[in-house]
């Protein structure tokens, strides 16, 4: 069974260095973060924990032709970034499969979908790039 979201693991990161990175991997690819959820500080933590809700206008607009119901669920997307013992975990949610729980089954709407889970896929690979110089391709 599937997961539901890809993710990269950055092997003895420092969380400052890689979430400096991530954000500007996130702006670089031309996403916006309009809301940051401190998970550590929610569960009042010391182990840092960070999810940033992303969107890109564009994608919003071009999403709207397609399914309002579903678009507006499914975007803003979400990354998560959290320590795991001395790794850094970058998580992101899988959005063209996520749309199958809504039902859809319109081929471009999937395929514009597809687009998003790609972009989404980049920002892993591009920020993991920074750290390890070996293929580490995200995880499904």
């Amino acid at each position: 069974m599937k997961k539901g979201y890809y993710y990269v693991v950055i092997k003895n990161g420092n969380f400052d260095k890689v979430n400096d990175v991530l954000k500007t991997e996130i702006e670089n690819h031309k996403w916006g973060v309009i809301h940051t959820m401190n998970v550590d500080k929610t569960v009042k933590s010391n182990t840092p924990h960070k999810t940033y809700l992303l969107c890109r206008a564009d994608y919003l607009t071009e999403g709207l032709k397609f399914n309002k119901d579903v678009i507006s669920v499914l975007i803003p997307c979400r990354i998560s970034i959290y320590q795991d013992k001395n790794n850094i975990k970058i998580l992101v949610e899988d959005v063209e499969a996520s749309s199958s729980n809504f039902g859809v089954e319109d081929k471009r709407f999937k395929a514009f979908l597809k687009q998003v889970s790609e972009e989404m896929k980049s920002i892993l690979q591009k920020t993991a790039d920074h750290f390890e110089k070996r293929q580490n391709n995200p995880s499904m």
